[in-house]
């Protein structure tokens, strides 16, 4: 398996930005079925996912073992709702969940899931 596919959040923009045409604009890209998904997480950021296809497929959020050795599998192979569906988690609680190099990984079982990253300030 190569590496996994690197996501670049998403910067929100505050409500006392001054918004010009495009800049609330969110583009999800499709997840890598092959090698999956990661982000540097901060504990700020929101996950988007949309199930593009007619068909149900899977996410998995990985969790990884907390300082007592527990792992949480509430978002292994996690089942998202046919198009057009949006369904999100925030990424607020990192402890279980983010590894080596602050890194949160996903896998999912189509390209026809896309993913947005979003991160607030």
């Amino acid at each position: 398996m190569a590496g996994q596919t690197a996501l670049t959040p998403v910067q929100l923009k505050q409500n006392n930005y001054a918004v010009v045409a495009g800049d609330l604009t969110i583009t999800p890209v499709a997840m890598d079925a092959s090698n999956g998904n990661s982000f540097v997480a901060t504990g700020k950021e929101v996950l988007l996912f949309q199930n593009t296809d007619s068909a149900t497929h899977t996410i998995t959020i990985t969790s990884v073992a907390d300082p007592y050795g527990r792992t949480d599998s509430s978002l292994t192979t996690y089942l998202l709702a046919v198009t057009p569906a949006l369904e999100a988690i925030e990424m607020s609680q990192l402890q279980g969940w983010q590894g080596a190099g602050s890194l949160v990984t996903l896998t999912t079982t189509s390209a026809q899931v896309k993913i947005a990253v979003l991160r607030h300030q």
